[in-house]
């Protein structure tokens, strides 16, 4: 596969807050800027692309859009217990119980919302749109740190 697109810009972003089982900073509820960046790489199409760059940004974009500015809470963890009434979300971790406005919480079926499996999620719901190609994505809590996923 000698192509590859990046799509890599300050602009595909999104904030979200979350909270770890270790370390201890982590442990509590905390927010950070995302940013996202993906590679394709993939032999030229018909029209002499990879992707279209503007296509894959709009997917990009509609698979982060909906974290954003959201408490992101793993429902495949083992650590958390997560009860779901009318209008709250409780969830007890490292035996803090906070309880959320349903429509401030966005569920996302991991183990944990660290960066790594941000940066599985993400590209797996790229995997579904572009399944032949080889995809690499980023996700940084800050310009200088990331966590990558490429398969």
């Amino acid at each position: 596969m000698g192509f590859k697109v990046i799509v890599d810009s300050t602009d595909i972003k999104f904030s979200a807050s979350h909270f770890l089982k270790a370390p201890l900073q982590c442990t509590r509820l905390h927010g950070h800027n995302y940013y996202v960046s993906v590679e394709v790489n993939h032999e030229l199409d018909d029209n002499y692309f990879v992707v279209d760059f503007t296509d894959l940004k709009e997917k990009l974009q509609s698979i982060i859009k909906p974290m954003d500015h959201y408490v992101l809470i793993p429902t495949d963890s083992k650590e958390l217990e997560i009860k779901e009434e009318k209008n709250s979300i409780e969830v007890i971790a490292s035996k803090k119980r906070y309880v959320f406005p349903r429509e401030d919480v966005f569920f996302l079926p991991l183990a944990a919302t660290t960066s790594e499996l941000l940066a599985k999620y993400i590209h797996d719901k790229l995997k579904e749109i572009y399944g032949n190609k080889r995809i690499t994505v980023r996700v940084g809590e800050s310009r200088s740190t990331m966590a990558v996923f490429e398969e």
